[in-house]
């Protein structure tokens, strides 16, 4: 019973010499947290501002729903959005996702009889 005393009480005196060793392990997370996540997050979402801020008429561009249009027209906030011929929407500059550029296209065309044409 005495060596459990004495051991919890060099235990509480060794806690009580640095008060500093319990948050240590805390800051390291957060210090982390922050390099791993935080910062490359931050950077992506700058690159996307500075690209949404150089849009002009006639970009193509994929909104945050997965529509994919050709901007109209610009004003401050609002875009003008065509997603088909003479429908266009409204929306919000923060609501596009990207400028999207469409995949090129091949000339290759494959017949029934599995032989390629190129063109």
């Amino acid at each position: 019973m005495l060596a459990t005393t004495l051991f919890l009480l060099a235990e509480g005196a060794a806690a009580a010499a640095s008060p500093f060793s319990g948050f240590l392990p805390i800051i390291l997370m957060v210090g982390v947290f922050y390099f791993l996540v935080i910062r490359p997050q931050s950077k992506l979402e700058k690159d996307r501002k500075l690209r949404l801020s150089k849009l002009d008429k006639g970009d193509q561009v994929r909104l945050n729903g997965g529509i994919l249009g050709r901007v109209a027209s610009i004003e401050d906030q609002i875009v003008l959005v065509e997603i088909a011929d003479k429908v266009k929407i409204k929306v919000l500059k923060a609501e596009i996702a990207d400028k999207w550029e469409p995949p090129a296209v091949s000339g290759t065309v494959v017949k029934t009889d599995g032989t390629e044409v190129r063109s």
